[in-house]
């Protein structure tokens, strides 16, 4: 799984917005993304993935939204 794809995920099993910080940390424990090096996912890592994926994320602040059809 993608980093873009988990974070869908765990948005969509949410149902509602998070922040990129509570994103991380839901990642970070449930280890539906690992990095190549083991370390933890960071909230600017979070920042930075859903800015270039603007099609299915918005974000107001630090606070991501899944983007709906």
């Amino acid at each position: 799984m993608t980093l873009h794809e988990a974070i869908i995920k765990l948005l969509k099993e949410k149902g509602t917005p998070m922040t990129t910080t509570e994103i991380a940390n839901a990642l970070n424990e449930n280890k539906w993304y690992l990095k190549k090096d083991k370390s933890e996912i960071t909230p600017f890592q979070i920042h930075g993935r859903t800015k270039n994926y603007d099609k299915l994320f918005r974000r107001l602040g630090n606070t991501v939204y899944l983007v709906t059809d």
